[in-house]
């Protein structure tokens, strides 16, 4: 008996972390906010058994591009208390020297977070940093796509789940499509969120890859890329299997095919223009000249009509150079050129006296298939009386506003078609050296009209080109300011030329402005979405593949070309 309690008194003494058990992840949540330039905060909970035998927890982050990770806080879950940062992380110090502790491994490949875990045993952790510019804004959408969970970690964990939420934003399939790959689970909209979750414990080379595309006009990321989103997505998946996919017999193949044919058709053949205000951060002197061939500031004059008046294209371009363009100034520069080709005149038939916009029944001839689609909307919503009238194109617009997307689509795709077509843009996204020509004649033709006040020889402008300079002054956004140039410097030139006074004119500008005001905020609306639940909080995707990005399963493979992430972390 006395040997049987010597024994027990013994096994009593020993460390407990002998009897440990190995080390586990049970549960990671990862929660990441989306800022409005694109930055990302992650809170990070980390629900761990350490094992016996390490020393800290460490998470990897690497493949990080122009991505900056300026700081990482770590707060103890059992206590609430936050560890210390001690800067720079020395790996090689005792269990006891990273108690309490954490700090930032900086490496060639990236960054490693790391923090003591002392005591061992049951704990939680959360971890909490940014990525500044973790957003990038490509040439139709802006994306996130990062791998937020790494294979190869000293345990895999047996459940993951992230959050992704934006301040002052609701995401939905509305404006976001969303894939998840490296595990199978779900990704799903609710709430304002994207949740993705996994199904079953992860294996060794799991990971969580989460791709989401987001449409122009509600973030201004920092981080431009000159690329098309269907680029990433093509990289993303390859070998990617979602467990929707139709099984491999002939049959289904032929149906997957075509179906994938014609979601890649929409995707890449109609990208989506910026719904409202473009603006991916400060566009940079430098990524100007790049665009340009020169710097800004030497931009000359140019007095003709740049790229054979092509609006579209011309949208395209400046999209790239101007911080602040607007995507209603190319709707608003098609009704002045209807309105000066005389397809549409000014009338006052109707609203007591006040301008507005009236078809004159001429047929259209020779126009480009984005103007004559817009001719076609502006006819159709303006009703029997062939009148545009503010109020009524907008119930028109809300009503028919998927139209007002797909326009919205066809006109960037347009341009998009029409460079590439001239060999001014090129399949790598960047302006070739006669597109760089294209796009200094455009500015030159802006800086010009600006300048206006300063140029001599004014009254001999011909009536035709100034009604082509009002257009493209209509794209600048400068409309007003180069019209009423004009009738200050010759009032008599002004009637001649539009053949009616400048009252009239600004009062057609207003209700013309009002009209291309309506396309941008209906075209918002009209964005594809899929069917919303009768619960209110999520939305259904039984009518899409999870290829399609409205939710549903992730793929245990693909997700290629992410940032971030890189291969181990956990316990060491």
């Amino acid at each position: 008996m006395r040997k049987t309690l010597l024994i027990l008194t013994f096994i009593l003494s020993l460390p407990l972390g002998l009897f440990a058990q190995k080390q586990e992840i049970r549960d990671v949540d990862i929660t990441i906010r989306l800022s409005g330039k694109g930055s990302a905060i992650f809170n990070e909970r980390w629900d761990i058994n350490t094992g016996p035998s390490i020393t800290e927890w460490y998470l990897v982050r690497e493949n990080l591009g122009d991505i900056i990770i300026p700081g990482f806080t770590v707060l103890d879950g059992d206590s609430g208390k936050r560890l210390e940062d001690v800067g720079e992380w020395d790996i090689n110090k005792t269990l006891d020297e990273k108690a309490g502790k954490s700090g930032i491994v900086h490496k060639d490949e990236g960054v490693e977070l790391c923090w003591g875990i002392a005591p061992r045993g049951d704990r939680v952790f959360y971890a909490i940093y940014s990525m500044v510019k973790a957003m990038k804004s490509l040439n139709d959408y802006d994306m996130l796509h990062l791998q937020v969970v790494s294979p190869g970690m000293s345990a895999p964990p047996q459940h993951v789940k992230v959050t992704v939420k934006a301040n002052d934003f609701q995401i939905d399939t509305t404006n976001t499509r969303a894939w998840g790959f490296g595990f199978e689970g779900t990704t799903t909209f609710t709430d304002s969120t994207v949740v993705f979750e996994s199904t079953k414990p992860f294996k060794t080379n799991n990971s969580a890859i989460i791709l989401l595309r987001f449409n122009k006009g509600v973030f201004e990321p920092l981080s431009v890329q000159e690329r098309d989103f269907q680029e990433v997505l093509d990289v993303a998946l390859k070998k990617a299997k979602f467990a929707d996919d139709p099984e491999d017999d002939v049959l289904t193949e032929i149906i997957a095919g075509f179906f994938t044919l014609v979601v890649m058709f929409f995707i890449f053949v109609f990208p989506f223009i910026r719904i409202f205000r473009r603006s991916s951060g400060k566009i940079s002197n430098k990524e100007k000249k790049r665009i340009l061939g020169i710097k800004p500031k030497d931009l000359e004059w140019y007095r003709d009509i740049p790229l054979g008046g092509h609006l579209a294209a011309e949208d395209f371009i400046l999209r790239k150079l101007e911080d602040k363009h607007q995507s209603n100034n190319l709707a608003l520069a098609i009704i002045l050129r209807l309105v000066h080709e005389g397809y549409l005149e000014p009338s006052r038939e109707i609203d007591g006296g006040n301008i507005n916009l009236k078809f004159t029944g001429k047929n259209p001839i020779s126009m480009y298939s984005y103007q004559k689609r817009f001719f076609d909307i502006l006819k159709e919503s303006a009703g029997e009386d062939k009148v545009l009238q503010d109020k009524e194109f907008s119930k028109w617009a809300n009503t028919y506003s998927s139209k007002l997307y797909n326009w919205t689509q066809e006109s960037l795709t347009s341009g998009s078609a029409y460079l590439k077509e001239k060999e001014y843009y090129n399949r790598n996204y960047k302006f070739t050296s006669s597109g760089k020509e294209q796009a200094r004649r455009l500015m030159g033709l802006k800086k010009f009209l600006e300048d206006f006040t300063l140029v001599s020889d004014k009254e001999t402008i011909e009536s035709g080109l100034w009604k082509e300079y009002l257009v493209h002054a209509a794209l600048y956004g400068i409309a007003d300011k180069v019209a009423k140039q004009l009738k200050d410097i010759d009032p008599k030139l002004f009637e001649q030329t539009f053949t009616y006074d400048y009252k009239t004119f600004s009062s057609m500008m207003g209700s013309s402005r009002a009209i291309s005001d309506h396309v941008s905020s209906a075209a918002l609306l009209g964005a594809p979405r899929s069917t919303y639940s009768s619960g209110g909080s999520s939305y259904s995707s039984s009518s899409h593949s999870s290829r399609g990005g409205y939710g549903g399963h992730t793929s245990s493979r693909g997700g290629g070309g992410y940032s971030g992430g890189g291969r181990g972390g956990g316990g060491r």
